[in-house]
């Protein structure tokens, strides 16, 4: 009982160790399609909201760090 129990973690833990990396690289591939799909239902783009962006910061609601930070969020 005591064998049954160790080899099977012991093939969780080797699966981990060979596949973890990947898994995450196939999870953040997965979330980027997810938002490109959001983004075309919606009608969201990219230079759209840069548009939208510049605006807030020409009437100052948004300060130059702001549009900085936000708009390397939208670029990437």
């Amino acid at each position: 009982m005591l064998a049954l129990v160790l080899t099977s973690y012991l093939g969780i833990f080797a699966y981990l160790i060979t596949q973890g990396r990947s898994m995450a690289e196939r999870n953040a591939e997965q979330a980027q399609r997810a938002r490109e799909e959001l983004r075309h239902i919606v009608g969201f783009s990219v230079a759209d909201e840069l548009t939208k962006l510049d605006q807030l910061r020409k009437a100052g609601s948004v300060t130059d760090d702001e549009y900085r930070r936000l708009r390397t969020r939208l670029v990437s």
